[in-house]
């Protein structure tokens, strides 16, 4: 009689294979595609000290610390003094990067829901709030094949291709005309610089 790790193995590698059949898995595969082109990114901000050093060094021309520059917040209003608000007013710096990747399929009375998360490389796709699909780092951890939301996302990935064959198309048009443009715009320079017609 089977252990029942071996059990759960022999389970994951079938629904990882009926993954692959559906087209289901990887970054091309059906889920993917439809999160590049329907999905939304999901930002994520950090926030900390500058790489630039707060404090004086003797080999910094005098003026140029960053305590010393203005600073102003987002609603354009100066930050206060450093005496007014403590270390609070000291100047922090801030950037944004994608994190991963959101579709959510309510807009479309789906009661659907995708998620990638970047730094664990998981894609997980929930089905009326419950997980039915989910790959950490390529390998499938989760995997229920129930017919509506596979039907879901084979309709997604159908608009979602289209739209991807259309966003080329107009890619290349756009090429096209940008450099008719610059064609035009050579030909304009040489007649008005050279006189000829």
């Amino acid at each position: 009689m089977a252990s029942k790790e071996e059990m759960e193995l022999k389970i994951r590698e079938q629904r990882t294979a009926e993954a692959n059949n559906k087209g289901l898995m990887g970054q091309g595969g059906k889920i993917g595609t439809v999160l590049r082109a329907l999905g939304s990114p999901i930002v994520g901000q950090t926030e900390g000290m500058s790489f630039l050093d707060t404090e004086g060094r003797d080999d910094e021309p005098s003026g140029f610390i960053l305590r010393d520059m203005p600073m102003f917040d987002m609603d354009g209003v100066a930050r206060p003094e450093s005496s007014e608000w403590g270390d609070a007013a000291e100047p922090m710096s801030s950037s944004t990067r994608a994190v991963g990747y959101h579709f959510d399929g309510l807009s479309r009375s789906m009661h659907l829901e995708i998620i990638y998360k970047e730094e664990e490389a998981e894609l997980s796709v929930y089905h009326r709030g419950f997980l039915v699909y989910q790959e950490v780092q390529g390998e499938l951890s989760c995997y229920m094949p129930i017919k509506e939301w596979e039907d879901w996302i084979s309709s997604l990935n159908k608009v979602s291709k289209r739209m991807q064959r259309e966003s080329k198309e107009n890619e290349f048009k756009d090429k096209v005309h940008k450099a008719t443009e610059s064609k035009n715009s050579w030909i304009r320079y040489i007649q008005s610089r050279w006189g000829i017609t």
